[in-house]
């Protein structure tokens, strides 16, 4: 009897102050925001996640808002959008931004400063594809170093638009920022650890500095992890022909056809499955169509690490290819990579 009554007074405090995935929900989801950021045009570039560390300020990764201008946030279940004006302090090797968001008053998330342990249970909350106020449960499953810079290894996933969000541990309290995920295996999921967030914070602050982050460098696989959808591919040797080559030179059109590209795979894994954006911009910039495409690869092909695979611009339809798959003489086609998979 005296055992149990042992084992019975150890339990007490993690009873005590562990928290269910509801509380935690309930606690946390406040200072969780989603964060939309624009191009110079104010159309929207990438979404992402961040949270609240004091008024007005909300740390997310800086690769949600590298080549934006403009951007806002909102903080989970409300619908009232807060200005981002600016970033207060920047982490490049650490994949982090301190952004000002001046209107923005909340509950500010608590910080733990314990080294993180493996087997501890944590929640990463976020917004994966848009969908604000996401909770996943998991366990850090190890501590790796990258670089000399350690990253949290997790196992609740962490999907686009959760880049940023808060890593909670079983006290509600932050233990790292969600970076990015590896899809060559089952949860590979990293969060970077609460030490460079507080070495962030504490930064001197002397001004505000406007959103045109160009070129980040790429130093830390913090940066190349939550970056893998914009550097993991990129399209290369883009190909226009003229709209009918029977036609004398002279006398053709000033339209062009997009006859094909080729997608160029950076990461040291084999993809497949992508997903490319194409926007037409008119002379001055703005666009004026876009276009959502999967470009075809065969069943069971993946594009190898390191090497690229020619893509004839076929649009799927006579849809796409009629909306952006000509262009006029002083317009510019733009071509984004919006998702791929990985091979298991």
């Amino acid at each position: 009897m005296k055992k149990y009554f042992i084992l019975l007074l150890l339990l007490v405090p993690t009873l005590l102050f562990s928290q269910n995935a509801k509380e935690i929900a309930k606690k946390c989801m406040a200072s969780t925001v989603s964060l939309v950021m624009e191009d110079n045009f104010k159309q929207p570039l990438s979404l992402g996640s961040g949270f609240i560390v004091e008024d007005g300020k909300v740390i997310t990764n800086l690769h949600v808002i590298e080549d934006a201008k403009y951007g806002y946030v909102t903080v989970s279940g409300e619908s009232k959008k807060h200005k981002i004006e600016g970033y207060l302090a920047i982490d490049k090797t650490n994949d982090l931004a301190l952004l000002s968001v001046p209107t923005l008053i909340g509950t500010s998330i608590e910080i733990n400063g314990n080294n993180p342990e493996i087997g501890e249970k944590i929640y990463a909350i976020g917004n994966p594809k848009g969908l604000s106020g996401t909770i996943s449960e998991g366990i850090i499953s190890g501590i790796r170093t990258f670089d000399n810079e350690e990253l949290i290894q997790i196992t609740a996933p962490i999907s686009p638009g959760s880049s940023g969000g808060p890593v909670i541990n079983n006290n509600g309290q932050l233990i790292g920022v969600s970076v990015g995920t590896l899809d060559a295996g089952q949860n590979l999921n990293f969060a970077i650890p609460t030490k460079y967030v507080s070495k962030l914070i504490e930064l001197p602050k002397t001004q505000i500095t406007q959103l045109n982050i160009k070129s980040v460098a790429k130093k830390s696989s913090q940066s190349n992890l939550g970056k893998g959808i914009k550097e993991g591919l990129e399209i290369i040797n883009i190909e226009w022909e003229p709209i009918d080559y029977t036609i004398p030179a002279e006398y053709r059109s000033k339209e062009r056809r997009l006859e094909g590209f080729s997608i160029k795979n950076n990461l040291p894994y084999e993809i497949t499955k992508v997903k490319i954006l194409f926007i037409l911009r008119n002379s001055q910039g703005q666009p004026i169509d876009a276009f959502e495409y999967s470009p075809y690869i065969s069943y069971g092909e993946y594009i190898k690490p390191f090497l690229a695979k020619y893509v004839e611009a076929g649009f799927g339809s006579s849809i796409g290819r009629e909306r952006v798959g000509k262009r006029k003489k002083g317009e510019k086609l733009e071509i984004r990579i919006l998702d791929f998979s990985i091979k298991e």
